[in-house]
């Protein structure tokens, strides 16, 4: 388990989930891109939930060690996409340093290969020009 530490909130999730997290939103702050992205999570009673995550330029996050749980989240489809996203704003380098360290080598060569593959109709991540047309002049 690890926190993904956000501001002044900690969000509980599972290894391969915070580590591609954190490598996406290094991918989307280095092309000056955001998005937002669902977290699977657990609230203070343990029941699952999602927190939601604004990730871009200016986010500050930090991975922590989490104290182990058995209902630890795990959500492949989440990672896989994720790293998907990272790849096409060209953030590959950080899935492969986020990778190596959490997924083993089955996982990480089934990522690798959804790198090259785009999903029809999956949203891309926000760019900051993308919003300049709705300001008023």
């Amino acid at each position: 388990m690890k926190y993904i530490v956000y501001g002044e909130n900690r969000v509980m999730t599972g290894d391969a989930i915070a580590e591609a997290v954190i490598a996406y939103a290094a991918a989307l702050g280095q092309n000056g891109t955001t998005d937002i992205v669902d977290v699977p999570t657990s609230d203070e009673h343990g029941t699952a939930t999602t927190a939601e995550l604004l990730l871009g330029p200016a986010s500050q996050l930090m991975i922590e060690s989490a104290p182990d749980d058995e209902l630890e989240p795990e959500d492949d489809a989440l990672v896989a996409e994720l790293v998907r996203r990272a790849a096409a704003v060209g953030g590959a380098r950080f899935v492969d340093a986020a990778s190596a360290d959490s997924v083993d080598q089955d996982q990480h060569e089934a990522h690798s290969a959804a790198r090259g593959a785009v999903r029809p109709g999956a949203p891309e991540p926000r760019t900051s020009r993308d919003d300049e047309g709705d300001r008023p002049a």
